[in-house]
């Protein structure tokens, strides 16, 4: 009796039109703001001794997780180019996956990757190398032979170590003429890499792999001249936000599907947090989806309740209309995007076509009245 005649002017009318047309365009704008994820301090207590603990990490915590970069069925033979591939030291490809790294780690506001990937490899290939002289060691019986500074050659209560024991007789595994182009054969890199991955890193030789590398190869089934899987280890920047999160993972997918691309090899990137995080990849399009089939759901069953094509599409408007802005305020009240808002967005469908269809309902029957008057 008081608002309804002042809303039926013509003026009036495009005012209120105007406003709510506006009020769509600006929430368009500011969901574009919107972050994935859900930050670890919103689901906690106030007063919860986590909130400090989390609020420290961020402020002063200056390195990131573990970042490995898994390569799946390394073809290690002579014939193959995967070594060149993959190796960063001499002879080495100039694009190969370890120099990209390197690269990337020279633009970590981009790559997320914090330095170079410790590898392996290139250390297998030192460790090998004629003038590691004290790594890569054999008896006269050809069985590995540690550096001189390691049981059986030396024990603490012996001096001085190596010279008149039972390693004086060893000798490096290869001299230059033993290797192809610098890199051990495919029978010599089959029988000396448990030997790498086993040495103990000492003063003689810093190259051992036991210490670094015990777990980085998988060596069920290598003897045929595959390693199924194997990891190069570097860290991630430091991540403070829950954004920083999806976007290293992001941005390492990116980097390994790229590299993938060109040195025709299976590289998939990997790190402690990405089973958490992987959801937020696809939470703005697993969003739209189930926004979208609610919104058709409800078009369909509010056509066939009220008959009336034009109503169905106002109704539908408007809710569209509705979620917009509430995306809009989840931007300006830092509402961030995961799977607790996803389903009160979906919810608020259900409760603001409610109100939507009573009142076009009122409308068609008034309508209706006004029509048999």
């Amino acid at each position: 009796e008081v608002h309804a005649p002042i809303l039926g002017l013509w003026g009036v009318k495009m005012v209120v039109v105007s406003v709510f047309l506006a009020f769509t365009v600006a929430s368009i704008a500011l969901s574009t703001r919107i972050e994935a994820g859900l930050e670890q301090q919103i689901v906690l207590p106030r007063d919860s001794y986590l909130q400090g603990y989390f609020d420290n990490t961020t402020e002063y915590l200056r390195v990131g997780p573990p970042l490995y970069f898994v390569v799946k069925d390394y073809n290690y033979s002579s014939e193959s180019r995967h070594t060149n591939q993959l190796c960063s030291i001499s002879q080495c490809d100039s694009n190969s996956l370890l120099n990209e790294i390197s690269r990337a780690s020279s633009i970590p506001e981009l790559s997320y990757i914090a330095k170079p990937a410790a590898s392996w490899l290139d250390d297998f290939l030192v460790w090998t190398s004629p003038e590691a002289f004290g790594c890569c060691r054999k008896f006269v019986n050809g069985t590995y032979c540690p550096p001189d500074d390691q049981p059986p050659c030396c024990s603490p209560d012996e001096e001085p170590c190596g010279v008149n024991g039972v390693c004086k007789d060893c000798t490096t595994c290869f001299r230059h003429s033993d290797l192809v182009n610098n890199r051990p054969s495919t029978e010599q890199f089959r029988e000396k890499l448990p030997w790498f991955l086993n040495a103990l890193p000492s003063a003689d030789c810093a190259k051992g792999g036991h210490g670094a590398y015990s777990t980085s190869v998988d060596l069920n089934g290598y003897e045929s001249g595959i390693i199924q899987a194997s990891e190069f280890r570097t860290f991630h920047t430091p991540l403070n936000k829950q954004g920083d999160y999806v976007n290293s993972l992001r941005a390492a997918r990116e980097f390994s599907s790229r590299m993938s691309d060109t040195l025709k090899i299976n590289i998939f990137p990997y790190s402690v947090f990405y089973i958490f995080f992987e959801q937020y990849l696809d939470i703005w399009r697993v969003a739209l989806i189930n926004i979208a089939v609610a919104l058709g759901a409800i078009f369909i069953v509010c056509l066939l309740m009220t008959s009336s094509l034009w109503s169905s599409a106002i109704i539908l408007v408007v809710l569209v209309m509705i979620v917009i802005d509430l995306l809009g305020v989840m931007a300006i009240l830092g509402i961030q995007l995961n799977a607790v808002s996803v389903v009160n967005l979906i919810m608020s469908i259900g409760i603001a076509v409610e109100f939507c269809v009573h009142i076009v309902h009122a409308f068609l029957v008034s309508n209706i009245r006004l029509f048999f008057v």
